[in-house]
């Protein structure tokens, strides 16, 4: 029995060795990758210094306070949660921007979740 990773023609073994991704083997994306998949954090961020220096230092906190509440409320875990709090806080709530066209996973899915079984395993991870 052969038990080499390559078959006969080189290529490698599926069976043995499992579907590989293109984008793990790439050593450094596009130049505006890292920035774009932190845009998020570092326009939270630059906000907060904002406010800190034009409104003092209870302002950062009360709205820092504000959006860890706002990221932890959410509806039954058999519900999806539009997060709409979350957005207001952030003042995104009137930006359409590619998830809110593209990528929108929770309005389109078509898995139906008994919500029994959904609030039980949710129970058991608290």
């Amino acid at each position: 029995m052969d038990t080499s990773t390559n078959n006969s023609c080189g290529l490698p073994n599926k069976m043995l060795t499992g579907l590989t991704s293109v984008k793990s083997n790439l050593s450094q994306g596009h130049i505006l990758e890292k920035r774009e998949t932190n845009y998020v954090n570092n326009r939270d961020n630059f906000n907060l210094n904002m406010a800190r220096s034009v409104l003092g230092i209870q302002a950062p906190l009360k709205l820092k306070t504000e959006l860890e509440l706002a990221k932890k409320i959410g509806r039954l875990p058999c519900l999806p949660s539009s997060r709409l709090m979350l957005d207001v806080l952030r003042g995104t709530n009137e930006d359409i921007s590619f998830d809110d066209i593209l990528n929108n996973q929770r309005e389109f899915c078509e898995v139906q979740v008994d919500p029994h079984l959904a609030m039980d395993k949710r129970d058991q991870l608290f």
